[in-house]
């Protein structure tokens, strides 16, 4: 999550993480989610009024 929003330039206090519709927390791992290959994470901007910005990420396990 740290890493994602380095790359994109934004804090982690605008972002907001999802997988399966529940929130996840910076120290959720995909065991504990019970994450598979393929799966995706939904990953929104917080934003004060208007429509949000959204993109997905692709989980791959090692």
């Amino acid at each position: 999550m740290k890493a994602y929003c380095e790359r994109q330039g934004l804090s982690m206090r605008q972002i907001r993480f999802r997988f399966d519709g529940q929130p996840i927390n910076e120290t959720d791992t995909p065991a504990q989610l019970e994450m598979e290959d393929e799966d995706t994470i939904d990953v929104f901007q917080q934003q004060t009024g208007g429509a949000r910005e959204t993109s997905c990420l692709l989980v791959h396990s090692p």
